[in-house]
């Protein structure tokens, strides 16, 4: 597969029952809760840009938007995929995503379509896809109070 990189992301947040509401894919979602973060805690674009980093050599988010610094401080997800996506977007374009989120509630599947809508604007790809799962009460992948995600992405060079 000459040409062709692979990148490989992964994010989890606590649930924080006095958050500033759930956002997924740059979409906000109904709950009572929100994710503890620095910045808006969207686990699925955090997933999906450090798997963007991950096929182009490029580190993780972190090494962008440290926790540390003022500037990641309730930062909006969809402006990390954007920088992620300027550097990543020189030398490589998205041949397609695939994630997975990983969590008990709130039910995330009627929010699937709308969720995919966001990905393909944000990412300006139709090669999207999206799976929820449940973890099934179980405590793995972060815990009970928590959401989790994989990002898969497979980039072509230009």
């Amino acid at each position: 597969m000459k040409g062709y990189k692979i990148g490989l992301g992964f994010d989890v947040h606590r649930i924080d029952k006095k958050g500033k509401g759930l956002i997924l894919g740059g979409v906000k979602i109904p709950c009572s809760f929100g994710l503890a973060a620095v910045s808006d805690g969207d686990v699925l674009l955090h997933a999906i840009a450090d798997s963007l980093c991950g096929a182009a050599g490029l580190g993780d988010i972190g090494d962008y938007f440290p926790p540390s610094e003022k500037k990641s401080k309730n930062i909006d997800s969809k402006k990390i995929v954007k920088l992620i996506l300027e550097k990543v977007g020189k030398t490589l374009k998205i041949v397609n995503v695939d994630a997975i989120i990983v969590a008990d509630k709130p039910p995330l599947a009627k929010h699937k379509a709308k969720i995919v809508k966001s990905l393909k604007s944000i990412l300006e790809s139709r090669a999207v896809n999206l799976k929820v799962k449940s973890k099934e009460k179980t405590s793995i992948l972060g815990g009970k109070g928590s959401i989790s995600c994989f990002a898969l992405v497979l980039m072509k060079r230009k």
